[in-house]
């Protein structure tokens, strides 16, 4: 009887570790800044933009965080200006369900948007420690299309990183928080 005891006190010793262990990757959290500058231009239209998470050294994409496109367009013709967004469109954007609640927004205005992912939610939900890069890709009417990668670690320590865009884009931070 002792032994059963100390058995399933050490058993439930180990998932108390292995819990705390994979907790910071549970518990961590993402805050994406995405700066839309202001460009002097006759006739500016707000750009569409995708956001996803890929990891960095397969470039495999792991979900898309942010979808922007203009979603009032009658009969829905604003998802077809979404293959502009070549890269994610190519990655998996195609396949997506659009809109995605959580994922699908309007276009925004110029300035900073930021945005707040949990790690136990969406894309985030599942995702083991390791290296990953937030990919930002902007494309405008009578603009032209910008495309940033921003490497991040995940599950391990708080860390930021900042990327600074040429054109549709301007800087672009990651910030992981424990």
């Amino acid at each position: 009887m002792t032994t059963e005891v100390k058995g399933g006190y050490q058993r439930s010793c180990l998932a108390v570790a292995l819990a705390l262990a994979a907790g910071p990757a549970a518990a961590a959290s993402l805050t994406l800044q995405i700066t839309l500058p202001e460009i002097p231009t006759a006739s500016y239209y707000r750009p569409y933009l995708a956001a996803w998470v890929e990891k960095a050294d397969e470039k495999a994409v792991v979900g898309t965080l942010a979808v922007w496109y203009d979603m009032r367009l009658k009969d829905g013709l604003g998802k077809g200006w979404l293959r502009n967004l070549r890269s994610w469109w190519r990655t998996g954007g195609e396949q997506l369900p659009l809109p995605v609640d959580g994922v699908t927004g309007a276009t925004r205005p110029v300035g900073t948007h930021v945005l707040h992912f949990a790690g136990g939610k969406g894309p985030l939900a599942q995702l083991p420690p390791g290296r990953y890069q937030i990919v930002v890709e902007a494309v405008r009417e009578q603009g032209e299309r910008e495309l940033v990668r921003v490497p991040f670690e995940w599950g391990r320590a708080a860390n930021t990183a900042r990327v600074q865009g040429s054109k549709e884009l301007g800087q672009v931070t990651v910030d992981v928080a424990d």
